[in-house]
Parts: C-alpha cells; sequence; structure tokens
C-alpha cells in the first residue's frame, strides 16, 4: 500500500441476512486494495440473533453496529457517521464484490483530474448457479451523464463516492424503503459529475426472499420518483440529451415499457401523442439523392430506377453511376433522358462500388444521401416514411428491415435493434442492409466521411462504423425495401462473406477508434471461425452443416482465414487474447 492511497468504508447494511451475509464480507475482506474498513450496520434484525451471530464472528476484522430497524437509507446514513475513510463503498448484505472490485476503482481516479466524482460500474447478476453480466452502454453514459439515472443504469453496490460529497449533500431520505438511492444519486447529479467504468466489479444476487421490484411499494415509489425526474428536467435538458423533445419522449416510452412504472409512462405517452399531432402539421421539404452504383445488368439496374422515380416523395434526384460497364446501356441511357430529376455519371474502368458510391455523394445536391444497388427495389413509400421518422427523431442516419426476395419466396429480414449511440455494438451485431440507409450529407461532408475504396467487400459495414463515431443511429422497423438474392449476392455467399469479414477485421484491429472494443471484434472473430469451417466442410466434404473439421484440411486453408488454434482461444483466454492473435494474423 502506497501512504497516499485514500482509505474506502465499505458499508453493509443487513436485515435478516443470515443466508448471505457471511459471502458479502468475505468478498469485501478479498480486496486487492487494502486500505479498506468494513462497516456492518444490522437493522433491527429479528431472526433470533443469527445475522449478529455472523457479524461478530469476524471480530476486528470489521466494525459493526447494531440499531433499531428504520429501513436500509437509516442504516446507510449510520454508517456513513461513523465510516472513517475518504470514500464510500455500498455492499448489501446479499450481494458481492470482485476481488478487484476498490482497487481498479481507485486507479481509475488517479487517472482523472477531478476527484470530486461520482463513480460507478457495470455489474453481474447471479440467479442461483447463473451469473449473468450487466454491461451498460458506456459511449452513452458518457456522452448523456444523465442518463444514468433515466436509464436506470446505477446500481448501488457498483458505486465509489468521495465522503465529502455526503457532508455536503446530507443523508438518505429515511422515508423512502425502497428508492432512497436513486432520490440522492438524484440529489448528487445536481452539482457532480457521474462517471461510468465499464469494467464489472460487483455482483447482485437475486433469491425470493429480497424486496422485488414488482413489490407494490416499490412500483409506488418508483413511479413517483420517476415521473418526478420527468418533470422537473427543463426542456432544454432534454434536448440537449435527446435532440428534440420527440425524441426524449419517445426515448422515455421506449425505456419505461419495459418497467412497472405505469403512471410515468402513461404521461409520457401522454406528451408524445400531444407532440406527434403538431409534428404530423408540419410539412417535410429536404431534398434526397437516391445513389444507384451499377455494372452491366442494365436491364436488373432499370428495375431499381424505376423504383426510385416511383416515389411516393418527390423532391428527390437519382444518381446513377455507371461504373465502367462493358455491356449496351442504351436503354437505360433513354430513360435517364426522359427524366430532368435523374442524372448519369460515367466512370471509365470498373473500379467497385465503394469508388462508385462516392462519386455519386460528390455529385448530388440533396440534404440526404439514400442508396440503392442496381439489383434492389425500393417500395413506393420508402423515402417519405423513412424520412419523415428521421425528422422526427432529428437524427442524421437511419435503416429499415427489409424483404428479401429469391426464386422461391419473400422473407422479411428482421435485425437486432440499434438505435441511439450503438458503439460498440454495432460491431458484432451489424447487418445493416445498403439499400435501407438513408443519411444526412452534412454528417458525411462534416466528418469527411467516405466509402473505403480500397476494398470492395464490407465497404459498407466499415462506412457505416465510421458514422457510429459521430452520430446515433435510428432503426426503424418496417420492410421498406426489396433484397433481391440472387448468385452475385456477396452477403448470401459464404466465400465472399469470408472476405467480407476478414476485410471488416483488418479495419477495425487497425482503427484507433475500435480496436479497443476487445470483446465485440472477438465475437466478429468467432463469427470468421465458425464461417470458415462450414466453407471447408462444403469443399472438402460437401456437409456445411457439420461441427467439426480435420485439422490438417483446417491448417491447409490458412492462408485464407485464421486457423482454428487462434480462433478457439476466444474460449479459452477471452477476447483481449483472441484479439491480440487475430491481429498478428491478419495484418499479413
Amino acid at each position: 500500500m502506497k501512504p497516499a492511497d485514500p482509505k474506502v468504508s465499505i458499508i453493509i447494511p443487513v436485515y435478516n441476512g443470515s443466508n448471505y451475509l457471511k459471502d458479502a464480507i468475505d468478498s469485501a475482506l478479498a480486496q486487492t486494495y487494502k486500505n479498506i474498513e468494513i462497516i456492518v450496520v444490522n437493522d433491527g434484525s429479528n431472526d433470533k440473533g443469527a445475522t449478529e451471530k455472523i457479524a461478530k464472528s469476524y471480530g476486528d476484522k470489521i466494525t459493526y453496529y447494531k440499531k433499531e430497524n428504520g429501513g436500509v437509507a437509516t442504516a446507510l446514513n449510520l454508517g456513513i457517521k461513523k465510516m472513517t475513510g475518504e470514500y464510500f463503498s455500498w455492499l448489501s448484505h446479499d450481494d458481492m464484490y470482485y476481488p478487484d472490485k476498490v482497487e481498479k476503482q481507485i486507479n481509475f481516479l488517479d487517472k482523472v483530474e477531478n476527484k470530486k466524482i461520482f463513480l460507478y460500474s457495470n455489474y453481474s447478476i447471479l440467479r442461483g448457479k447463473d451469473t449473468t453480466r450487466i454491461i451498460n452502454n458506456h459511449e452513452m453514459l458518457l456522452r448523456k451523464t444523465k442518463y444514468s439515472l433515466l436509464r436506470g443504469s446505477v446500481n448501488g453496490i457498483t458505486v465509489l463516492i468521495p465522503k465529502s460529497i455526503f457532508d455536503e449533500m446530507g443523508e438518505f431520505d429515511p422515508s423512502l424503503r425502497c428508492t432512497q438511492d436513486y432520490d440522492y444519486w438524484r440529489r448528487i447529479q445536481k452539482k457532480y459529475d457521474f462517471i461510468h467504468m465499464e469494467d464489472v466489479l460487483s455482483i447482485t444476487r437475486l433469491h425470493a426472499k429480497q424486496d422485488s421490484n414488482v413489490s407494490p411499494r416499490v412500483i409506488e415509489e418508483g413511479d413517483e420518483l420517476w415521473i418526478d425526474m420527468v418533470k422537473k428536467m427543463p426542456d432544454h435538458e432534454k434536448v440537449q440529451y435527446e435532440n428534440t423533445l420527440y425524441n426524449f419522449y419517445y426515448e422515455m416510452v421506449k425505456f419505461l415499457e419495459a418497467t412497472p412504472y405505469t403512471g410515468t409512462l402513461d404521461y409520457c405517452r401522454t406528451i408524445l401523442a400531444n407532440l406527434e399531432r403538431e409534428y404530423s402539421k408540419k410539412p417535410i421539404t429536404f431534398k434526397v439523392s437516391v445513389v444507384i452504383p451499377f455494372y452491366n445488368r442494365s436491364e436488373i439496374t432499370i428495375r431499381a430506377l424505376m423504383s426510385a422515380l416511383k416515389q411516393s416523395y418527390k423532391n428527390l434526384e437519382v444518381i446513377l453511376v455507371n461504373d465502367g460497364s462493358t455491356e449496351d446501356i442504351s436503354s437505360l441511357r433513354n430513360i435517364v433522358k426522359k427524366h430532368k430529376n435523374t442524372k448519369l455519371i460515367e466512370i471509365e474502368k470498373n473500379a467497385g462500388p465503394a469508388v462508385a458510391r462516392n462519386k455519386g455523394i460528390q455529385e448530388s445536391s440533396g440534404e440526404y444521401i439514400a442508396f440503392l444497388d442496381s439489383d434492389d427495389e425500393f417500395l413506393e413509400n420508402k423515402i417519405e416514411r423513412q424520412l419523415a421518422e428521421m425528422v422526427r427523431h432529428n437524427l442524421n442516419m437511419s435503416y429499415t428491415t427489409y424483404i428479401k426476395r429469391d426464386n422461391k419466396s419473400e422473407t422479411i429480414m428482421r435485425t437486432p435493434t440499434l438505435t441511439g449511440i450503438v458503439v460498440p455494438q454495432i460491431i458484432s451485431n451489424n447487418a445493416i442492409a445498403t439499400p435501407t440507409v438513408i443519411v444526412s450529407k452534412k454528417l458525411l461532408t462534416d466528418n469527411n466521411i467516405s466509402f473505403n475504396e480500397e476494398i470492395k467487400i464490407s465497404e459498407d459495414t466499415c462506412f457505416w462504423l465510421e458514422i457510429a463515431k459521430y452520430s446515433e443511429i435510428l432503426l426503424i422497423d418496417e420492410p421498406l425495401t426489396v433484397v433481391n438474392v440472387d448468385s452475385m449476392s456477396h452477403a448470401y455467399s459464404a466465400d465472399k462473406k469470408n472476405t467480407g469479414m476478414k476485410n471488416l477485421l483488418k479495419y477495425l484491429l487497425n482503427d484507433d477508434y475500435y480496436s479497443n472494443f476487445d470483446y465485440n471484434i472477438s465475437v466478429v472473430c468467432d463469427s470468421f471461425h465458425t464461417l470458415n469451417k462450414k466453407i471447408l466442410f462444403k469443399r472438402y466434404h460437401g456437409d456445411p452443416g457439420a461441427s467439426t473439421v480435420n485439422q490438417t484440411i483446417l491448417r491447409k486453408f490458412v492462408s485464407q482465414t485464421l486457423p482454428y488454434r487462434v480462433t478457439r482461444r476466444i474460449y479459452l483466454d477471452g477476447p483481449k487474447g483472441l484479439v491480440k492473435a487475430v491481429k498478428k494474423r491478419i495484418s499479413k
């Protein structure tokens, strides 16, 4: 222990906690950070001395106090009054810390200039023998600190708070039995910064005897707290956090629908409906540029072109980019001549979709860019519906679900819900189809974002990842585009998927921003490996569904993919070990 290491007081309030108190105290004693004190406050347990017996068995390893029952708030207040540490750390009697909880938080504080902050982290949930990691959106919580409360992201056992804040702000409200923590965090947040740590440092236990989130008192107090938070937040702050008032209430409704707080939900729904009526009266006049790159296959391209020209939204231009076609495209040229809002751009030699799309963006005059591949089609109301939602939510990029069509059937393709700040989830859950996207041209030009012209497969995915660095993204769960699948479709060819994933990994591992997201990259690596096993089986055994592969054959495949012994490390060494190994291999 260094002389400068601040003392941390771990306070454990307990009521009838004989079943789990030992686990909690043991986890506190096991901390790798040694300048700590452990204070156990018995809040009037009536379990015939069972709780007290456990606490006293630790002797002078802990400090023990007993009081009349008054609720968690009163037990915490007593602990804070008695603590001698510089920092407060809360541990519920039925929860646990990972051994490095305090050490990692103190080390984090060493690296920040302002030590007087409210620090909290991610955590795990223990149900029986099963543990689930709760990973809050780190990027969102850093950019929008008040989301920590509005989205219920702060678990009390994850916090580290300077004692001086309690000296200034006073004690927990003893009249609140269930929401004393969030009430207090709310008071603190008015004056101090809330900083989120990505690390999972605590374990909260779910069990039958604890107060559940559906008890009448919890619901009543929680509803009152949430509705008060929403009502008292000034409109300018709501706009600051969600760009528009409509966005704020829209996102609040989405969050509250998964909670028991029906009073707050009804309140937000009412305001949202009023804003909806107000919004519907305002016309949308932005110009949209539809960029369609093509190479040969002019008859199919005509189908795509006509679907753009038939849009219900009329303030648009259609830009066709001929990527060095070697076939006769006179029929396509004739259609372009007949429509004033359509133009044809020529590229002398085939250069790939990235070059073609970039050229289309450069030549566009619209405030928004919509992409359409030459073999796909827009539904008639596609641009009108999508643009309306983007304007309503004041967001710079959106994408939609879509209809996948082949010779046999049509299937609605749903995607993972990636709305808002989608870093880093977009890395491992990207399912954005290019013809479903509309993006603000200003966003692209202001941030110098373009398609990577060095790659021809996965160039679109890398493009979305670049956008996600600067902008929130909106998913519109409506199928507004038809994606026609044939043998030339990259997304449905295993070998082309393989190349695309390799290109994506190269981008991720060499990008200063994304290379830090080890876990998400490891998911891509695992998918890459699984895909290549299927390719190998199909190639050598005719069985794409098999689950194991001959290692000799796999080693022969090394020049095209990652070896099994490397990607297998996702299960052995975890994300960091895997990503390190993959980065070395993929760079070759």
